[in-house]
């Protein structure tokens, strides 16, 4: 099939339109690809951000739950009778003076 002059004349008009749709495509995912990557920066940042939890703890709990009920009971049997002797001390003693605060000294 052959081209035909008004044919190529309707080519030539929409090469412009046709042009900027190739433009806009390989711009488009070079776009998508600028918003995935900028995405996930800011999921990695708010991960560096947050505040989470040791995993140690977790380790430790397991193993307090794991261990034996007599255990237990020992420990807080030697707790109970170590507060007793460690009871709150008496507060020191604090001397007031009477005249604090009275007076103002301007000559600075």
């Amino acid at each position: 099939m052959a081209i035909k002059p008004i044919d190529l004349q309707t080519l030539f008009l929409q090469l412009g339109q046709v042009g900027k749709q190739q433009s806009a495509s390989k711009e488009g995912t070079m776009l998508q690809e600028a918003m995935r990557g900028a995405v996930t920066q800011k999921l990695e940042d708010e991960a560096a951000k947050a505040v989470r939890r040791p995993e140690d703890d977790e380790i430790q709990s397991e193993s307090i739950k794991s261990e034996p009920e007599g255990g237990q009971q020992r420990r807080e049997g030697k707790k109970k009778g170590h507060e007793d002797e460690t009871a709150e001390p008496p507060e020191p003693e604090t001397v007031r003076d009477p005249a604090l605060g009275s007076f103002i000294d301007i000559s600075g």
